[in-house]
């Protein structure tokens, strides 16, 4: 039959894709999730590389699954986004979520343990003691070399204390997930992981892939990056004689600090920033948009995590470790500078992202996708400004002093207002980051009118949201306001990058 048909035709198998752009661009992040789904096994994660071990095209004409489920992708996107995107609450900082808290394990060891808030390993715990999960996801340190992780199935409360601790290396947690279902036969799985790696997972759901109805929670961890771990560990045992075998913990704060058998060594996150991974660069997203719960630091308190609340599913799970005493939790509003520098980083990162995913498009010809694509569509094209617009608008006096706008925007949970003068007129907009730049000592004395914008972008209500995209590229905005076009210092609503998001999920169901 073969002779009679002709050979197959191989560049319908997205594994060239795969390849070319991710693979061969060294935007692999090693989750593993190509590994997992993939139908015939030709696709295997063998040290720290991605292999085909045999030609798939031997067994398929056409296979599109590893592609489309890869977290670099441009694939199933916004399909992916309508796991978290029914909650009340979104903005360009945090993405969709239902409330924000701070808070810790209640069980002192833990958080010892954790060195921070131990909310993780808490819950992973809870859920395992109560039958709440049948299993967990999660990376421990491999016995031979302690500094890098290994994924793997946690069955029992000690798997998953074992497993405390930072990871900044790649881990294959997709892989894992695979393994808990086909081969633990796991239907209430918890999973730990960094933004890419949920983004794999829900992908993989939005596939309706078999293996994806066992995930039962997801736990995203708030991440700035994951090192390539040969680059890192040669640059550590060529500049500081640290070597592998000696790394017992390393954690970050204001730089990254690496616990050793000989003592406390503290790096500069700038020396170490080469040797971030490629992906890292151009991903915009460190509270893991697409988590059921996330979880980070909540610096400058210690022993407690920020707990960023996004499904029914991780607010069910949560309040029902709080309620068995489980966890200790505050409201984010009682720590505006816990709120201020989450923001902050969030805010930063999406910046620093963004402008490093323009400049490998223009290198590479396409793009690195690692949030939702804003493309010029016939969706945005069909919507008007007014119908989409935000018009219960909270703005702020250009007189206000930053203390008490910072105030405002831990109450709010917005990052940037519309500011107004004494006659009600629309003078600029402010944002958290020019605000938080003022020293702490200053934020008294200075006001809004201060730092504010004062070049405003503006649109009508008659303009599209194909119009509003396009003013938001070429300068490089997350919002614009809409005006009166009979008195355009008159405010008549505001559109965020969210608002065209949502215009896209809406057109795709």
């Amino acid at each position: 039959m073969r002779e009679i048909l002709g050979p197959k035709n191989n560049s319908l198998i997205a594994y060239n894709v795969l390849e070319k752009k991710i693979i061969n661009s060294n935007f692999c992040t090693l989750c593993g999730a190509c590994e997992a789904v993939c139908p015939v096994g030709a696709v295997q994660i063998e040290g720290d590389q991605v292999k085909r071990v045999y030609n798939c095209a031997d067994d398929l004409d056409l296979c599109p699954i590893c592609y489309e489920i890869c977290p670099h992708s441009e694939a199933l996107l916004l399909r992916s986004l309508k796991c978290v995107s029914n909650a009340p609450l979104k903005n360009e900082a945090f993405g969709y979520y239902r409330k924000i808290v701070i808070a810790q394990a209640a069980e002192e060891s833990l958080r010892v343990q954790s060195g921070g808030g131990g909310v993780v390993t808490a819950l992973l715990k809870f859920g395992v003691e109560t039958k709440e999960i049948d299993s967990a996801i999660v990376s421990s340190a491999e016995q031979e070399r302690p500094s890098k992780p290994k994924a793997s199935v946690a069955l029992v409360p000690d798997d998953i204390i074992s497993a405390i601790g930072s990871k900044f290396f790649p881990s294959s947690v997709a892989k894992a997930f695979g393994s808990a279902v086909t081969g633990y036969g796991k239907t209430r799985i918890a999973y730990v992981g960094v933004p890419c790696h949920t983004r794999a997972l829900r992908k993989i759901e939005a596939w309706q892939h078999k293996i994806g109805s066992s995930l039962k929670i997801s736990i995203g961890l708030f991440c700035f990056g994951t090192f390539s771990h040969a680059s890192l560990l040669d640059h550590l045992e060529r500049e500081y004689n640290i070597y592998p075998a000696e790394i017992k913990q390393m954690r970050l704060s204001k730089d990254f600090v690496i616990h050793t058998t000989r003592g406390i060594i503290r790096i500069p996150l700038e020396e170490i920033e080469d040797h971030i991974m490629p992906s890292c660069g151009v991903c915009t997203d460190f509270t893991d948009e697409l988590a059921d719960i996330s979880v980070g630091g909540a610096y400058p308190l210690e022993g407690w995590s920020t707990v960023i609340i996004r499904t029914e599913a991780g607010e069910d799970f949560f309040n029902k470790a709080v309620a068995k005493g489980v966890l200790r939790v505050q409201p984010i509003e009682d720590q505006p500078s816990v709120y201020e520098r989450v923001i902050r980083a969030a805010m930063q990162k999406r910046t620093a992202g963004l402008k490093k995913g323009r400049e490998l498009e223009k290198t590479y010809g396409y793009t690195f996708v690692s949030t939702i694509p804003l493309r010029e569509t016939e969706s945005l094209a069909r919507v008007k400004v007014e119908d989409i617009m935000t018009r219960d608008v909270v703005t702020v006096n250009e007189k206000l002093p930053i203390d008490n706008l910072l105030s405002l925007m831990v109450q709010k949970h917005h990052v940037g207002y519309p500011v107004l003068n004494e006659k009600g007129d629309l003078v600029g907009v402010v944002t958290l980051e020019q605000a938080s730049q003022i020293d702490k000592q200053k934020r008294r004395e200075t006001t809004v009118e201060q730092v504010m914008h004062k070049k405003l972008v503006k649109v009508l209500p008659g303009e599209t949201g194909l119009d509003v995209f396009k003013k938001m590229s070429e300068h490089e905005m997350g919002r614009v306001v809409v005006v009166d076009p009979s008195n355009k210092s008159k405010l008549l609503g505001i559109v965020t990058k969210s608002d065209l998001v949502e215009i896209l999920l809406k057109q795709s169901t």
